[in-house]
């Protein structure tokens, strides 16, 4: 007499069940590393741009509270370029600008630097010429957040500052030097060689 034996094993039903639960569960884990990747990548984008805004108001406080007198913007205007007369001739003019690439520099006599990183641009610059030697600026940085959907990040910064001049007022070495202006959209300036004034090389976009 043959006797079949029952085979253990799953059937269609228990099989699909099976894949579905797992391919949840594959899902779930997945949107969750996804999630904490971007918030890492978030809170690291937001601290870099807290950490520039933070640097450039340092830098910019230091330079024009040394600064001997505010050349542009004029008293009680306001604009999107400062420029600062310094005692020293090396530094003669100091001017912050945002150039013709949309970087953020600080020009010193001839020498020109970039203060940001290709990450972050800045915007909505504006210097305000207080009276009594008084600056108060403001600007916008924004930072693009690298996740799977690229988001902009933007902060405003700002701050006042008071000029505290050595009481030298020659400008860099000369006696006087023509006002930096603003023709046909290019921001010219002075500088100071063997107690002459030279118009700089270098120009700023206005």
């Amino acid at each position: 007499m043959n006797i079949q034996r029952m085979r253990a094993g799953f059937t269609l039903v228990e099989t699909l069940l099976f894949f579905g639960i797992l391919s949840i569960m594959s899902g779930t884990i997945v949107a969750v590393y996804i999630a904490t990747q971007e918030a890492r990548i978030r809170q690291r984008s937001v601290a870099e741009l807290e950490q520039t805004g933070t640097s450039l108001l340092e830098g910019m406080t230091k330079n024009i509270r040394r600064a001997e007198k505010i050349l542009a913007p004029a008293t009680n205007a306001t604009g999107s370029i400062l420029t600062l007369q310094m005692s020293g001739n090396s530094e003669y003019p100091t001017i912050f600008a945002r150039n013709a690439e949309g970087n953020f520099v600080n020009v010193q006599k001839t020498s020109t630097s970039a203060l940001l990183t290709s990450r972050v641009t800045i915007s909505n610059i504006v210097f305000r010429n207080v009276a009594d030697a008084n600056v108060a600026y403001s600007f916008d940085l924004t930072i693009t957040i690298p996740t799977v959907v690229p988001t902009p990040y933007t902060r405003t910064f700002g701050a006042t500052v008071t000029l505290f001049p050595d009481d030298q007022s020659e400008a860099g070495g000369c006696i006087t030097c023509t006002a930096p202006v603003c023709t046909s959209h290019q921001y010219i300036w002075y500088h100071c060689d063997n107690g002459t004034c030279e118009q700089s090389d270098t120009a700023i976009a206005c």
